[in-house]
């Protein structure tokens, strides 16, 4: 008897320092904390999460709400849109910066980066769990995590790839440039944030309707999203970051061309902008845009940020979701094809920001966050669909690229059928990435070790 007693005392003060230890993984500042002797800007994460739902969002708060977004597809030739200086996608997208930018410094400068705190009050709110992975996980610095790599092509296009590239440099071949980033949610997003995850770091899941999701979603109107994407490129590789802000960031090693393990605090460089809103217009119920930093005449930062388009769809209609022979012009995106340096855009007319992957768009990526209701890993194609890509990603027609530009929203489940256990995270990848670290902290208790990469 008295064995048996100590064997269930054991096993619940086991239970104890397991849930102890999910709290402090999930709200970590960083993977790698900070050196004693340290004396730059320290990253902390922003987790006091509103837990009174916010009042709708109107007109005066949420000004783009106010603008008359046609997101309606008007499948005559009129109906592709067309993007003017000034126009109501310029309009939209720089009433959603405005509000980005109140509080926060004209030169975005290291030593404060981008502020949470604006006029005494939280406003701005990180997600769980996305310190945990030692590899890409976030910074000690500015918080940022460790993104896509992308090459000199993504920058300049492969008709300039011989002036542009290191020397020796080819197609397939190519010097490759690390994206860091930070994201944060506004209190709308907040409040979401702080339904879905418990002061102790664990999902709260809740089925509604039959439909398992994480509480408090779908994210409500008025949540605003942003994220800065630095690179590792330097103005003498991409001239049009010059005068871009730079950050320090305890980022990857790179020896030989190649990124190590090995973390030391070095230079990256501001070079994109994205931003995302809950438009209950949308047919996803989102729009995404996304900002370039090309140097110019602007007295400030915020200024030299130029608007590359708006999504709020995935064009279904438009090849490789149809073959080419019934594929019309991408509608659900609209570009400004006036910018003033080389960019790529998405998947034919679709959007997708500088240092994206150019075979996919900001929405197809993001409406593949998906996380398994029944706790296993991510992973892609077993257990959650495939975000980051497959064979033949938009250069042939395929069943995976017919439900990969499928416009969905919340609470639908992946199209096509699959994945029938994966719950519905609205778009949000680093709600996707939290679920895949407690998951791996549930299985294993610790975090992967980092190990190098190519």
């Amino acid at each position: 008897m008295k064995r048996a007693i100590f064997a269930i005392v054991c096993s619940i003060a086991a239970s104890g320092a397991l849930a102890e230890s999910a709290k402090t993984e999930a709200y970590r500042n960083a993977a790698v904390p900070a050196p004693a002797s340290w004396q730059g800007p320290t990253f902390k994460l922003s987790h006091d999460y509103p837990q009174k739902k916010p009042e709708p969002c109107g007109v005066a708060e949420c000004p783009w709400l106010g603008i008359d977004l046609p997101t309606k597809t008007n499948f005559t030739d009129a109906g592709i849109p067309v993007w003017k200086d000034g126009g109501v996608y310029d309009n939209y997208i720089n009433a959603i910066l405005d509000y980005v930018k109140k509080g926060q410094t004209p030169d975005l400068n290291n030593q404060e980066g981008f502020k949470v705190q604006v006029n005494g009050k939280t406003e701005w709110f990180h997600i769980p769990w996305m310190a945990f992975d030692k590899h890409t996980g976030r910074e000690f610095v500015h918080g940022l995590t460790n993104e896509r790599t992308a090459v000199i092509t993504d920058f300049y296009g492969e008709e300039r790839l011989g002036l542009h590239s290191l020397i020796g440099a080819t197609p397939g071949n190519e010097q490759g440039f690390e994206t860091w980033a930070v994201g944060m949610y506004n209190s709308y997003g907040g409040y979401t944030i702080g339904q879905s995850w418990s002061k102790k770091g664990t999902p709260n899941i809740e089925t509604i309707n039959g439909v398992k999701a994480t509480k408090g979603m779908p994210f409500m109107q008025g949540t605003v999203v942003v994220k800065f994407l630095f690179t590792t490129a330097t103005p003498e590789e991409v001239s049009y970051l010059k005068g871009s802000p730079e950050w320090q960031a305890d980022r990857h090693v790179e020896v030989d061309n190649k990124f190590q393990c090995k973390r030391e605090v070095q230079t990256v460089r501001l070079v994109q902008v994205d931003v995302a809103v809950v438009d209950e217009r949308s047919p996803s119920r989102w729009v995404y845009g996304t900002f370039a930093y090309i140097d110019g005449k602007g007295k400030t930062v915020w200024d030299n940020l130029k608007p590359v388009g708006l999504q709020w769809g995935m064009d279904s209609w438009t090849f490789p979701a149809v073959p080419k022979a019934e594929s019309i012009p991408a509608r659900q995106s609209v570009l400004n094809k006036s910018i003033s340096a080389f960019e790529h855009y998405g998947c034919n007319g679709r959007l997708a920001g500088p240092v994206d992957n150019k075979l996919s768009s900001c929405l197809s990526c993001h409406g593949g966050a998906f996380a398994n209701t029944a706790g296993y890993t991510f992973s892609e194609g077993t257990y959650g669909p495939p975000v980051f890509g497959f064979e033949g990603l938009c250069t042939q027609y395929s069943q995976d690229n017919v439900e990969y530009f499928q416009t969905i929203q919340f609470p639908q489940g992946y199209t096509g059928g699959n994945y029938p256990d994966a719950m519905n995270m609205d778009t949000s990848l680093q709600m996707q990435i939290a679920m895949q670290e407690w998951a791996l902290f549930k299985q294993n208790g610790v975090a992967a070790a980092a190990c190098d990469i190519k």
